[in-house]
């Protein structure tokens, strides 16, 4: 696994994959049993599931998704929390589709073309001139010859 990251910070994503994680495998990974990762965990809301299995014990660990709190401004604007700009993939000035649905506000961003998509990208780093890109072409259509040749 990755050097750069805490054996702490590998045992909550072992415990966190669908399949979960023995004790062996903690350790393994870590160096050590990892048993006030797993009280961490439970204090944190995460809830921990145990099965037996032979004379081991896996534990699975569900992480509760966010809740983000939202205020409304005088003019009617909601601010959207930065973990939650992320987490739906939202950019400024995109157009978002709201819908209620059993007492709740249903928001999806709304995407009319393939262009829009773009707004996403950075900009590319290097530009070029037409003329370069012709003289490029034309270089490497004159290697490639070469190559061809040379046998």
């Amino acid at each position: 696994m990755e050097n750069d990251v805490s054996g702490a910070r590998r045992a909550e994503r072992l415990l966190a994959r669908p399949e979960g994680a023995t004790m062996r495998e903690l350790i393994a990974a870590t160096g050590g049993p990892q048993y006030n990762v797993l009280k961490r965990l439970e204090a944190r809301g995460c809830s921990v599931r145990k099965t037996r299995e032979g004379r081991e014990t896996r534990y699975h660990v569900v992480v509760p998704k966010p809740v983000y709190e939202l205020s409304v401004s005088d003019k009617g604007q909601v601010t959207f929390p930065k973990g939650l700009r992320e987490e739906m993939r939202l950019f400024a000035g995109q157009k978002l589709e709201a819908a209620v649905e059993d007492g709740k506000v249903v928001l999806s961003p709304v995407t009319k073309s393939i262009l829009d998509l773009f707004k996403v990208l950075p900009k590319p780093k290097v530009h070029l001139a037409l003329k370069q890109i012709r003289e490029a072409r034309a270089r490497a259509a004159v290697s490639r010859f070469e190559r061809a040749t040379r046998k």
